[in-house]
């Protein structure tokens, strides 16, 4: 990975964190908010939303 793609990662992660989400730590695309990971990650005391069943679809 090229010097300025290991930046521009670390800019969007500082971004999207600095507003609430919360990044997975394998991968580095996936961030999250409101799920149970994110509530995990941030001492929320519950999760903001939780699956959706199929039939909601």
């Amino acid at each position: 990975m090229s010097t300025e793609a290991r930046e521009h990662r670390r800019i969007l992660g500082a971004a999207l964190t600095t507003v609430g989400l919360t990044n997975h730590p394998s991968e580095w695309w996936h961030c999250s908010y409101g799920d149970r990971y994110w509530a995990y990650l941030t001492g929320a005391p519950a999760a903001r939303y939780g699956p959706v069943s199929s039939a909601a679809l």
